[in-house]
């Protein structure tokens, strides 16, 4: 970062504002509706759904933080704008169950709302070189919104390709970001995607909570609640282990290019799969505490399994991307995961028994919790090489 412009993001972009905060509490309400799609019909199709339907919508979100990294929300005119952005994000959530079935227009309309209100915004607020971005990358993810409202007048095959098709725009916007980089401000935008992160952490326990109160406290429910919060816990440890730190440094190190690739591909990519894996963890602790003493169904297994294991490959990416630390180990760990969820779904039809749920928890557990055990040498011999003079 240098120059008039690097001053002027260090300003106002120094740290995450509560307008922001606000702004992400609508994120809790998405990922949520994410995980009740692929709950209410625990199948491929569902889970397929969800994570078209996240791709798309966490490319806006996203796109908000690199908003406020630009420009900071203190004016009245700008706060009154996130709040319509908000509530547009809202409408666009409680139509996400429903999004192939009936409701696409409206996600796509909401949508379209958003894209206006965020390039206006930037336009407005992001300085020259932000501007300059924008006119380019505006226009896609407009005709993106657009593509999106016409898959709702569709159906079939063709519904699904007019809803995939804004993938294509996203990944040429990301290539034109990448030819006039941003001069981002590495200690806000850490942190937004941080808050992000324990948003969709909170949102994990919140939703199984909601589903483990509907039949009464006893005795697995309470065991039931300590599990989903171990478990929840053991993967947040993986996120902020220091990483936080490290990555604000990696990325704030780099020059403009470097660090706008970064950015996409380590927030963006690696994000989106911890995201999508942390909807998969909900939908699988949602369905294994159902009866947690009772073998775990084979759609709960894979599930709270595949979730563990694609959160475990996002953040070896994520760690990989920024060179935090070890990340081999999370990939090993997502790998065994995998196999106690394959292992818990055989064992199902094949004996009387099976994996109860409260059980499938505390291996997947067990697995996280080995793989911080693993690397916490390598963590503390290069934290002790940084010391040395």
């Amino acid at each position: 970062m240098s120059g008039a412009t690097g001053g002027r993001i260090a300003r106002v972009a120094s740290r995450v504002s509560t307008m922001e905060l606000l702004f992400d509490l609508v994120f809790v309400f998405t990922i949520g509706q994410l995980t009740a799609v692929i709950v209410t019909d625990p199948g491929v199709e569902s889970v397929l759904r969800s994570a078209a339907i996240l791709a798309v919508v966490w490319w806006m979100y996203d796109a908000f933080a690199w908003l406020t990294n630009q420009a900071v929300p203190d004016t009245a005119a700008v706060r009154l704008l996130l709040i319509a952005a908000m509530a547009a994000f809202l409408v666009l959530s409680l139509a996400i169950p429903d999004v192939f079935t009936g409701s696409g227009i409206l996600f796509g309309v909401a949508y379209l709302a958003v894209v206006v209100i965020h390039a206006g915004l930037f336009i407005a607020r992001g300085g020259r070189e932000s501007v300059r971005v924008m006119l380019h990358v505006g226009p896609l993810n407009v005709i993106a919104a657009l593509l999106i409202i016409a898959s709702g007048f569709a159906t079939g095959w063709l519904e699904w390709a007019l809803f995939l098709a804004p993938l294509v725009l996203f990944l040429v916007s990301g290539l034109v970001a990448r030819a006039d980089p941003f001069a981002i401000s590495a200690s806000h935008f850490v942190e937004r995607h941080g808050l992000l992160m324990i948003i969709a952490f909170g949102e994990s326990i919140v939703s199984v909570g909601a589903g483990l109160t509907a039949s009464g406290i006893s005795a697995q429910v309470v065991l039931g609640a300590i599990a989903t919060v171990a478990m929840v816990a053991a993967l947040w440890w993986c996120y902020f282990s220091g990483d936080d730190s490290r990555a604000e440094h990696a990325l704030g190190s780099l020059p403009r290019r470097g660090g706008t690739t970064l950015a996409l591909t380590a927030y963006y990519l690696a994000h989106f799969v911890m995201l999508f894996g942390l909807v998969g963890v909900a939908a699988g602790l949602h369905l294994a505490l159902e009866d947690a003493f009772a073998p775990a169904s084979p759609a709960a297994s894979l599930l709270l399994a595949g979730g563990v294991a694609v959160y475990l490959v996002g953040d070896a990416e994520y760690r990989r991307e920024l060179r935090l630390g070890p990340w081999g180990f999370r990939f090993a760990g997502a790998a065994a995961s995998l196999c106690v969820g394959l292992l818990a779904a055989w064992m199902v039809p094949r004996s009387a028994g099976g994996l109860p749920g409260l059980a499938l928890i505390g291996a997947l557990l067990a697995v996280v919790v080995l793989v911080l055990v693993a690397e916490r040498p390598r963590r503390t011999e290069r934290q002790g090489q940084r010391r040395r003079p």
